[in-house]
């Protein structure tokens, strides 16, 4: 629990110092979780606040034009991936189990 604690917090600290660089982003619902990263430059980071408590592995995203997932820090409704996709690029996160019928609030894209 600290641990989760302790990454939640510093991706906190990361979002306010990346701040500056972030790009709304709206997934699509198509059975799955779809981003399309359509900022314009290379995203590094992705965070998206839920509905209700999920639970994600690095088996649920599948990032096309990009790196592999590499790190996900969860909170409660709080998500925030360290991966990297060009211009382009999407992730999609297909939710499971008790996770399946929650809906994204908000998401951005950090450079």
């Amino acid at each position: 629990m600290r641990r989760i604690l302790s990454l939640v917090l510093l991706a906190v600290l990361v979002i306010g110092i990346l701040g500056f660089s972030q790009s709304a982003v709206t997934p699509r619902a198509v059975g799955m979780l779809l981003f399309y990263n359509d900022s314009g430059a290379t995203a590094k980071k992705l965070s998206i606040v839920f509905d209700k408590s999920v639970v994600l592995t690095k088996s649920d995203f599948v990032v096309t034009g990009g790196d592999p997932v590499t790190l996900i820090a969860q909170y409660q409704t709080f998500v925030f991936i360290d991966v990297m996709v060009v211009p382009g690029g999407t992730v999609e996160i297909t939710l499971r189990g008790d996770s399946a019928d929650a809906k994204a609030t908000s998401a951005y894209w950090y450079e």
